[in-house]
C-alpha cells in the first residue's frame, strides 16, 4: 500500500511539474479560492458546505474554462509576449550601451588631446633646459678635446722616443744574439772536431752537397748520429726524399771547407777528380 501511495505522489509531482498542468492548478486555485476557504473553514456541516458551493460557485467557467485559458495564455502566449518585450528592451539596451560607448570614447579622445597638449608643453620646457645643458656640454667637450689633443701630441713624442730606444735595443740584441750564436756554433764546431764523426765529415759533406744523400755504403749508425746531432736533416716532400745540411751543419761545413788546405798538384799529375772536391 505504501508503494502505491508513494507511486501516486511521484506521478502527481511529475504532472505538477508540467508547465500547463501546474499553471492550470495555480490559476484554478486563484479563481476558486472562496469555495476552497468555505470548504475548509466553514462552521456548517459538510453537506451544507457542498450544497452552498454548488449553488453559488459551481460553473463550467470557473472550474475549467477560465483556468484552462489562463494556463494556455501563460504557457503559449506569454512567452511570445516576453520575447517581444525582450526585443524592445534589447534594442533600448543596445542604444544605451552605444551611447555610453560613444560618450566614453569622446571622454578618452578629450583626455588624449589634453595629454598630447601637456606632453608638447613639457617637451617645449625640456627642450629649453636641454638646449642650455647641451651648450654647456659642448663647451666642456671642446675643452676636453683640446686637452686630449695636447695629451696625444705629448704621447706621440714619447712613443717615437720609445720606438727609437726600442729599435736601438733590438739591434743591439740581434747583434749580440748573432755573436752569441756564432760563438756557440764555433764552440760546438771545436767540440765536433774531436768527435769520431769528424773523420767522416768530408766524405759525408761532399755527398750531401753534390747528391743530397749520404755516400754509398756508409754505416747506418753514422747516418743516425749526423741526424741526431742536428748536422743533417731529412727532407720529404710530395714527390721526393733527400738529405741536406741544417743551419748548424752549414756552419760546420763552411768552417771545414774554409780551414781545409789544398796542396797544389803538378801539371803532369792527373786532374783532381770532382768527387775529391769538398764542395
Amino acid at each position: 500500500m505504501k508503494d502505491i501511495i508513494k507511486s501516486f505522489f511521484d506521478v502527481s509531482r511529475e504532472r505538477v511539474k508540467n508547465p500547463l498542468i501546474g499553471t492550470f492548478i495555480i490559476s484554478w486555485i486563484a479563481i476558486n479560492w472562496r469555495p476552497i476557504l468555505i470548504m475548509l473553514f466553514s462552521d456548517q456541516t459538510i453537506e451544507n458546505r457542498i450544497d452552498y458551493i454548488i449553488a453559488c460557485y459551481s460553473s463550467f467557467h470557473s472550474y475549467f474554462l477560465v483556468p484552462f485559458l489562463i494556463a494556455l495564455i501563460y504557457v503559449i502566449i506569454l512567452p511570445y509576449f516576453m520575447w517581444a518585450v525582450d526585443e524592445l528592451i534589447r534594442n533600448s539596451t543596445i542604444g544605451r550601451k552605444n551611447n555610453l560607448v560613444k560618450q566614453t570614447i569622446f571622454d578618452y579622445e578629450g583626455k588624449q588631446q589634453i595629454a598630447i597638449a601637456e606632453s608638447k608643453l613639457e617637451d617645449l620646457k625640456a627642450s629649453y633646459r636641454d638646449k642650455a645643458d647641451f651648450n654647456n656640454q659642448i663647451e666642456q667637450l671642446r675643452n676636453q678635446l683640446d686637452e686630449r689633443d695636447e695629451t696625444i701630441q705629448i704621447q706621440q713624442i714619447e712613443i717615437e722616443r720609445y720606438q727609437n730606444e726600442l729599435t736601438t735595443i733590438k739591434n743591439s740584441i740581434d747583434q749580440n744574439s748573432s755573436e752569441l750564436e756564432v760563438s756557440s756554433l764555433e764552440k760546438k764546431f771545436n767540440e765536433f772536431k774531436i768527435n769520431v764523426l769528424f773523420d767522416y765529415f768530408k766524405e759525408v759533406g761532399v755527398a750531401i752537397r753534390n747528391h743530397q744523400n749520404f755516400p754509398h755504403g756508409i754505416n747506418d749508425i753514422i747516418k743516425e748520429k749526423f741526424i741526431m746531432q742536428d748536422i743533417i736533416e731529412e727532407v720529404e716532400d710530395e714527390n721526393d726524399f733527400y738529405y741536406r745540411f741544417t743551419n748548424k751543419g752549414n756552419y760546420f761545413w763552411k768552417k771545414f771547407v774554409t780551414n781545409l788546405r789544398i796542396e797544389k798538384r803538378n801539371s803532369t799529375e792527373d786532374e783532381i777528380s770532382p768527387d775529391d772536391l769538398p764542395f
